[in-house]
């Protein structure tokens, strides 16, 4: 485990402690957002049941995500997460049903939706309208449907990574409900995956999920909800005499464990009002704990407790506009500990970060509460029956730092005729601190100000004919206020001293099922950066990958049974090269308690090397060898909605390198390489 991967462990650990998932009304028309809805439409658009079928995703549409254009994977292993144009996979936010979710990924890589509940699935790239806040990345928004008004039934599914059930329908004439529950079953196979000379499962990854809705339609306008979600996940790893990364990092003994869940319920109520105007009204409550350790390197305990309330209103006005607005008011308390080993350090900027186990001794113990008011105006203007403009303004507060920010966002849409639209759009965006290393008060700087970026999209869509459609976008991004570390004083240890830039261009050719097929192509051109305002130094950002071009196709044998592929190219990984390791002795214990360690051997050093510290080139400076996979996938469907398919993963068996791993001393390097091709059997049986 390198320090690369450690300090996203960390993050992943805290991240959604510390993040404010903002959420969002009813979808609206936005420049930048790939749409995914359930019926077939004209356009640029991917329906929710293509994402579903995409090979490779196990019916799965957040993890068919990356088969968007400008989406690569961050993260390592199961942990991976989307990154959209050259953004952090931590500057998403995620958002379902008008309410805040906790994390959506478990540790397995799967979301934690099931897929019979989805309705809706839309992504959104950059300078997206003023009702979503909290993000300079991209929005990931998910609709689940409401319960079926049907006789009550019961939907299992199974496949070799989870099992679950769904039940759902009517209660009365007027309202319904569904309850949903999942469960991994990797736990009954995984060990059989791993080398125990490297590491062993002292628990087995496990996790689960749960969905419930009722819905109460009181009138012909009025409907009231009742939600509830949630998820668990928990793992435990100990690394075995012949791991690298235990030779690597002395401190990673004791091994790792992990244990997350949240617990969300909230109340929903739309309608319409006398004179027109639509609202919606929502009050909710997330827990959500994370425990974390890793050796004696790191160990966090903290919970999270999240109160909001939320109000949109949408007034149609008399010359054909619409005028919209909104407030989401949310209450949050942090309590924590940590404790562990400790050097101010952000490798994602170009920071020098020495081996871990070299850190500093720490303890802390803290509590927070942060206070956040959100409020957004948005005009969406019929300028001509051509020319649609949206203009929006947002102004977020919160008073952990007393920062109020002005995030204004102009969109528009002109048809040159029934078939070529072109878009524009720009917008100002921030987000809350999402790293808990950054802000706790021992570990980092409370007083960091927000990162806020600034997009800018141009484009065109171009409708060939029912079927065939295509869009073309160029965007531009600049990234302000990000954090590193502060070498000039030892306090505060981080300041926001670094920035980024991200640029370029994406191409969706999409083709509607028309003679017994459909499909879609996307490539991607893109460049990201990042600076370092003390050092100077610019690099090229971890996941920075040029190119990306997918290949999606699904051919519709018969009326039962259909067979696609998904081919995935994109250029290779970044790392830092090494040229050598500087080693450490051990040299006991200063007057406080804390290890001592030099690069000589002094007067009572242990003679044998306790650490190697490598010498690193420009970061982010050598590119491996590009990816490329081919998924098989085979749907069959059964009587009624019950269905089967069959899934092959990296059909022609492609050795895909991600890293590359050393030995102690980094005299010895070898390739990391993805897994080989796997088959997969899935099954929904509905009665």
């Amino acid at each position: 485990m390198n320090r690369s991967i450690l300090l996203t462990a960390l993050s992943l650990s805290a991240l959604s402690v510390f993040s404010h998932a903002q959420t969002s009304d009813e979808d609206v028309a936005e420049l930048s957002t790939i749409n995914v809805s359930g019926s077939e439409l004209k356009g640029p658009q991917i329906s929710t049941e293509k994402l579903l079928k995409v090979p490779g995703a196990g019916n799965d549409p957040l993890k068919a995500v990356e088969a968007l254009p400008g989406v690569v994977l961050g993260g390592f292993g199961p942990f991976s997460v989307p990154a959209v144009r050259g953004s952090s996979p931590n500057d998403n936010i995620y958002i379902t049903d008008f309410l805040p979710v906790g994390y959506v990924f478990h540790n397995d890589g799967g979301s934690t939706y099931n897929d019979n509940i989805i309705e809706d699935f839309s992504l959104k790239a950059g300078a997206w309208g003023p009702e979503y806040s909290n993000a300079i990345g991209a929005v990931l928004a998910t609709k689940l449907r409401d319960p079926y008004q049907e006789p009550i039934r019961t939907t299992l599914d199974l496949s070799f990574l989870r099992a679950g059930g769904l039940v759902e329908g009517a209660v009365s004439d007027d309202s319904a409900f569904y309850f949903s529950y999942r469960r991994s079953l990797l736990e009954f196979y995984v060990e059989n995956f791993v080398d125990e000379d490297e590491l062993t499962f002292t628990e087995v990854p496990k996790n689960s999920d749960y969905q419930f809705k009722y819905q109460w339609r009181m009138s012909p306008v009025s409907n009231l909800r009742f939600i509830a979600t949630g998820a668990n996940d928990s793992v435990g790893i100990d690394f075995g005499p012949e791991s690298d990364d235990l030779a690597r990092e002395p401190a990673l003994a004791g091994g790792l464990d992990a244990d997350t869940y949240y617990h969300n319920q909230g109340i929903v109520f739309d309608t319409v009002l006398d004179g027109g105007t639509a609202t919606i009204l929502s009050l909710s409550r997330k827990e959500e704990d994370v425990s974390f350790s890793v050796g004696t390197l790191f160990e966090l305990d903290a919970i999270n407790y999240e109160y909001r309330l939320k109000n949109y209103y949408f007034t149609p006005l008399n010359n054909g506009d619409t005028f919209r607005y909104g407030f989401d008011l949310s209450n949050t308390e942090i309590e924590y500990t940590a404790s562990g080993l400790y050097s101010p350090c952000n490798d994602e900027v170009g920071d020098e970060c020495p081996p871990a186990s070299l850190g500093e001794v720490f303890d802390n113990e803290d509590s927070l509460t942060i206070n956040g008011l959100y409020t957004f105006v948005a005009y969406d203007w019929l300028a001509t029956p051509d020319l649609e403009v949206t203009l929006g303004l947002g102004n977020s507060y919160n008073d952990f730092n007393e920062e109020q920010l002005l995030q204004p966002r102009i969109s528009s849409r002109y048809s040159l005729n029934d078939s070529w639209t072109l878009t524009a759009a720009v917008g100002r965006h921030s987000q809350f601190i999402r790293e808990f290393r950054f802000i706790a008060k021992e570990l980092g700087n409370p007083d960091l100000k927000q990162p806020i970026a600034n997009h800018y999209v141009v484009g065109f869509e171009h409708q060939i004919d029912d079927s065939l459609s295509t869009k073309l976008e160029v965007y531009y991004k600049d990234i302000d206020n990000l954090v590193a570390a502060n070498t000039k004083n030892t306090t505060p240890p981080y300041l926001n001293n670094a920035n980024g830039t991200a640029y370029g261009l994406e191409l969706l050719i999409n083709k509607n099922l028309t003679d017994k097929w459909y499909g879609w192509l996307s490539v991607a051109y893109s460049k990201t950066k990042r600076e370092n305002e003390d050092s100077g130094l610019e690099i090229d950002y971890e996941l920075d990958r040029p190119w990306i071009v997918n290949l999606v196709a699904n051919y519709q044998k018969n009326e039962k049974t259909s067979y696609g592929f998904k081919w995935r190219y994109q250029s290779g990984s970044l790392v830092t090269p090494i040229t050598g390791a500087t080693p450490f002795y051990s040299c006991g214990l200063d007057g406080n308690g804390n290890p001592q360690y030099s690069s000589t051997i002094e007067a009572g050093c242990n003679s044998d090397p306790y650490i190697y510290d490598p010498i690193e080139g420009k970061p982010n400076s050598q590119r491996l060898s590009a990816y490329h996979r081919l998924d098989f996938r085979i749907d069959h469907d059964l009587s009624g909605r019950s269905t089967l398919y069959f899934e092959i993963i990296n059909l022609y068996n492609r050795a895909n390198v991600s890293d590359i791993s050393y030995n102690k001393d980094y005299t010895e390097a070898e390739d990391v390489t993805s897994l080989p091709t796997i088959f997969s059997v899935g099954t929904k049986l509905v009665f």
